[in-house]
């Protein structure tokens, strides 16, 4: 038994160091983490609003909406507008359109030989079994003007108050940096003073809780599929929720071990030493994790990490699937009106139908099953892009055609450092002077960026949009710069507070 509590001693204590050091490597990176926990936990706890469904009838055609309640609703109106008569193809027309809080609802063309009125449109919208909106307006002749008619209905009543756990976790996100270091130092402590045996009744007890909070985290994200990425090894190992929660399991179990056997556990130094020890420890984790949040991590397991080829990490390796394999079931029923139905399986591999259809003779009605046999190979770098203010064009080739490059990321221009922005107009001034080109991208909304642009004067260089999640990935400050050689290569990557003279910038390129 002895033995057997050395060795769980040995690889608890030395895991939870190992799981601490590499968080408190990067502790911005654990951050976004713990922010993307607290924001799944309070979307989750979120109260369920009930529905306003409206029913809209216009001639005998009757339409249904419905849609539920906005937290920050306060009013529900709804609009009627009727569009002038205009003649053609020997008819009168005439669009009604039906407005929710400024929102299109439904439009419905009238058509009239005579020009007489036609009738009315009713509006009637219900919470539940209470009626909130009820009214009829008479459509206008076509020798009538035709007018517009709303309706409004306080419905604050109706709206349900979120619980108190909702604005908890969206506090919590305030400090998820916080947390962020102080779990990776409790981590790592704990592995510590496992090992020298300090306190070891309330270290194990602090050792179980740790594994049950982390527990919980996997499970929850394994069963309802929320967070893709514990983040318990960071970027040096990622693990999906599934395999974590097992790991979490495992790790439980070892710790019980520990528990059972905690009489063979003897502390290697006196309370009072131990206690100096784990201080001293506790000061050299807070200020190692301290510089990597004011730099950069110590050591890089992001995917762009100094000597990355981006575009090769882009591609998909020989022998690796490119694309998923779907077989993908339709149902076909028979044109001669028997009834008779016929199952269909399409291969996207194969690209063919099994059995041939003869569409002379069958149908297309619906798909019954999409079965995926093998998934893709995903690349390390997959949503790497240039895009511009519109979304709709993608400039990564032009990106790759320079041999060299400076590229300017800046997660949120909201929140960007606005010294490191200024020093960095100041080297693509130069950069560009000399030929060559500098590259700006952010994940901010096209309206900030102009905002941005113009508050901080900016000229020097253009802006292009790519995925927020991506470019946290690519480095962890606001702004960063990497310097790409080699066309793909990252020979160089700065934060915000430490940005280069130019003369370094040159000779890193050379």
């Amino acid at each position: 038994m002895r033995f057997i509590v050395h060795f769980s001693r040995i690889l608890i204590g030395l895991l939870f160091i190992l799981s601490g050091l590499i968080k408190l490597n990067d502790p911005t990176g654990f951050s976004y983490k713990l922010d993307e926990y607290f924001t799944v936990f309070a979307d989750d706890l979120e109260s369920e609003q009930d529905s306003i469904s409206t029913t809209i009838s216009i001639l005998g055609n009757n339409t249904k909406s419905i849609r539920a309640i906005g937290k920050q609703d306060s009013v529900y109106s709804i609009t009627v507008s009727q569009s002038p008569w205009t003649f053609g193809d020997s008819v009168f027309l005439s669009t009604v359109s039906v407005f929710n809080s400024g929102s299109l609802l439904y439009t419905h063309e009238l058509i009239s030989d005579s020009g007489a009125v036609i009738g009315d449109i009713q509006v009637q919208s219900y919470i539940n079994d209470n009626a909130i909106v009820d009214f009829r307006e008479r459509l206008a002749p076509v020798e009538g003007n035709p007018s517009t008619a709303q309706s409004e209905a306080g419905i604050m009543e109706y709206v349900k108050p979120d619980s108190w756990a909702v604005g908890f976790f969206n506090w919590l996100r305030n400090y998820a940096l916080f947390i962020a270091i102080f779990v990776s130092w409790l981590e790592a402590i704990l592995g510590f003073a496992i090992l020298i045996g300090w306190q070891r009744n309330f270290t194990i007890w602090m050792l179980i809780l740790t594994t049950i909070f982390f527990g919980f985290l996997t499970l929850y994200s394994w069963i309802y599929d929320k967070v893709t990425d514990c983040g318990c090894f960071g970027d040096a190992l990622p693990m999906n929720p599934e395999e974590s929660f097992y790991k979490n399991v495992v790790i439980g179990l070892f710790i019980l071990i520990l528990y059972a056997g905690r009489k063979h556990i003897k502390p290697i130094f006196s309370n009072s030493f131990g206690v100096k020890v784990l201080t001293v420890l506790t000061l050299l984790l807070v200020g190692f994790s301290m510089y990597c949040k004011q730099y950069l991590p110590v050591v890089d397991f992001l995917h762009y990490a100094e000597g990355t080829d981006i575009k090769a990490g882009m591609q998909v390796p020989e022998g690796e699937r490119a694309s998923d394999h779907i077989q993908t079931t339709y149902l076909y029923k028979a044109k001669d009106g028997s009834g008779a139905t016929m199952n269909v399986i399409y291969d996207s591999d194969k690209r063919s139908f099994e059995p041939k259809i003869d569409y002379a003779k069958w149908a297309y009605d619906t798909i019954v099953e999409e079965k995926l046999i093998a998934e893709a190979y995903e690349p390390p770098i997959h949503d790497f892009a240039f895009y511009n203010a519109d979304q709709d064009n993608n400039y990564i080739d032009d990106f790759w055609l320079k041999e060299k490059k400076l590229l300017l990321v800046i997660h949120d221009v909201a929140e960007a450092n606005p010294k490191a922005i200024k020093e960095a107009r100041e080297i693509a001034k130069k950069w560009t002077a000399d030929g060559n080109e500098f590259w700006a991208l952010t994940a901010s909304p096209k309206a900030a960026v102009e905002a941005f642009r113009h508050d901080n004067q900016i000229s020097e260089f253009d802006f292009y949009y790519g995925d927020n999640t991506n470019l946290k990935s690519i480095i962890r400050s606001n702004p960063g710069l990497l310097l790409i050689t080699d066309t793909s290569v990252v020979k160089k990557v700065w934060p915000a507070t430490r940005l280069p003279k130019y003369k370094k910038i040159l000779k890193k390129s050379e």
